[in-house]
């Protein structure tokens, strides 16, 4: 059996079992699904990881074949309000479960930990999802925010923190992330906006397994980073650790001692006191060049006999794929086109796709490009891959092409390398595509 028809039976086993215990997962269990209808409890979960980016009539077309009995998108919005969406995180947790392929670098998971901004309609509005921006008042603006930790060897995502743009913490998403992990020794990977000494110490206390973070922090200069109440640090490239004794007594010799205390006021999350006013804390601080006048700092519990500075360096490059990861779920896997202004809705779609990301990633990274005399190497079309995959999970009746992995790796690119274009920062909105709401 190929790895794309393994896959999908452990997909369909994930949602079988799940429909076998539909009133688990709907909003009223007495009566939601019950009675034997076109769209059933299974079947709406499934069709719902499918939805590309056209209307939803259009969808409903694609997915059943061009019938005359095609339902209608009415029906199949009943149907999916029946479901809560945590149906969907848990069909993402137990399809990992069953098909997740553990991957060490060195004796440990490198997982990524990151988030990224879906804009929504605004044309509903809640305290979680919905703030008014500073400069405009009048001028709503509705987000969700989506944290997650991303197999940066596996390429797959590990666990999801959805929160509403209007409350959103990354340190308390980070905190629940590192909470709920229970795998191998792992390092966790973050960037900026992700650091906290309570994260830091909670990850390298969790379960004593000796778990490792890396964490880029804002630079030296910055007055808002991190690391200045651990310095003063060399203008330059270094590699040192640093001891402090974190406190919450603010007394004259505390004061007077900064290289030795470090003042945790009561506003900042530490959750490691444990009767005691003084906790010891150590850490590695590195910095390093990027550019001829960049540099990047992080901070790490990483040993320097595992990880050198060019290893701490290898670790900041691979970090990038959660970024990589998100454009691809976003444009690829049509994340920005969403079928919905419901907020409930919304969050199935998210779990949705985060789920068909996973199926795909695991097909497409398991082929292997055949080795020939070319001027470049060459990549896989990721683009073309998940279009194949998702078509052909659509197929009923299990049709299925005869080799769907060698179709794939007819689809490939060249790659360039040192190819840089500059990022283009701008305004988030939604993407505008209102006959594809219900």
């Amino acid at each position: 059996m190929n790895n794309y028809k393994s896959l999908k039976k452990q997909l369909k086993f994930c949602i079988k079992t799940m429909n076998d215990s539909s009133s688990l997962f709907v909003v009223d269990s007495n009566k939601d699904f019950t009675r034997k209808r076109k769209h059933l409890f299974g079947s709406t979960l499934f069709n719902v990881l499918l939805l590309e980016s056209g209307s939803l009539k259009d969808e409903m077309f694609k997915l059943f074949g061009y019938k005359l009995d095609t339902p209608t998108a009415s029906s199949f919005v009943q149907a999916r309000s029946k479901i809560r969406p945590d149906a969907f995180h848990t069909l993402f947790n137990m399809f990992n479960e069953r098909t997740q392929k553990i991957k060490l670098h060195k004796g440990y998971r490198l997982l990524a930990v990151d988030g990224s901004v879906l804009p929504i309609s605004s044309a509903i509005k809640d305290t979680k999802t919905t703030f008014y921006k500073a400069n405009n008042s009048n001028k709503p603006f509705s987000a969700y925010h989506l944290n997650t930790s991303y197999d940066l060897l596996e390429c797959t995502y590990d666990d999801i923190v959805l929160q509403g743009n209007a409350v959103m913490n990354e340190n308390g998403a980070f905190n629940e992330i590192a909470d709920r992990y229970d795998g191998p020794k792992a390092i966790f990977i973050a960037d900026r906006g992700y650091e906290s000494i309570n994260s830091f110490v909670k990850v390298g206390m969790k379960n004593h397994k000796n778990h490792k973070y890396f964490i880029r922090v804002k630079d030296i200069h910055s007055r808002t980073s991190v690391l200045r109440s651990f310095g003063p640090f060399p203008d330059a490239e270094f590699d040192m650790h640093v001891r402090r004794t974190l406190t919450t007594k603010q007394t004259n010799e505390i004061k007077a001692h900064p290289e030795i205390y470090k003042f945790d006021p009561k506003n900042q999350r530490f959750d490691f006191f444990d009767g005691s006013p003084y906790f010891d804390f150590e850490c590695r601080v590195a910095r390093f060049k990027i550019s001829e006048d960049t540099y990047e700092s992080v901070i790490t519990n990483l040993d320097e006999s595992e990880f050198n500075i060019q290893d701490i360096k290898e670790l900041y490059h691979l970090r990038w794929e959660i970024e990589t990861s998100y454009r691809e779920l976003k444009y690829h896997l049509d994340l920005n086109t969403l079928h919905s202004k419901k907020r409930m809705f919304i969050e199935q779609e998210i779990y949705a796709k985060l789920v068909l990301y996973n199926f795909c990633s695991r097909v497409s990274n398991n082929i292997k490009i055949k080795e020939k005399d070319r001027k470049y190497e060459y990549q896989l079309n990721y683009v073309r891959a998940f279009h194949i995959i998702r078509n052909y999970l659509k197929e009923k009746g299990g049709k299925n092409p005869p080799d769907i992995e060698s179709l794939i790796a007819k689809e490939i690119l060249p790659i360039r390398p040192n190819r840089q274009n500059e990022r283009k920062v701008k305004a988030k909105s939604p993407v505008s595509f209102n006959y594809r709401y219900d």
